[in-house]
């Protein structure tokens, strides 16, 4: 069963309600979930900043280039090394 990290953010908060610090909580998710559970520090930070008053789980805005605009990028990429490879008459798949 995959365990997503919004699922561990949820756990983390219940943690904090029963007044688990972050050493605790980052143990307790490594012995339910082993390597796939959150780094240490990952935990940390999640704690400090809901002790701090964050309430939302919902990503803060960051500063630069948007997502949008990488992904319009990289299609942009894609697209034309497509159309490079339809101009030498190969299909992508065929090996020269």
């Amino acid at each position: 069963m995959e365990v997503t990290h919004f699922e561990q953010r949820d756990y983390i908060k219940i943690a904090i309600l029963r007044e688990r610090n972050a050493m605790e909580c980052h143990s307790e998710l490594v012995e339910s979930l082993g390597n796939i559970a959150l780094p240490y520090r990952t935990v940390a930070r999640w704690i400090g900043k809901s002790q701090q008053g964050r309430v939302s789980t919902i990503e803060e805005q960051r500063s630069g280039r948007p997502a949008s605009g990488r992904i319009d990028f990289a299609r942009a990429v894609i697209e034309h090394l497509m159309d490079d490879i339809k101009g030498l008459g190969l299909q992508w798949w065929q090996k020269s």
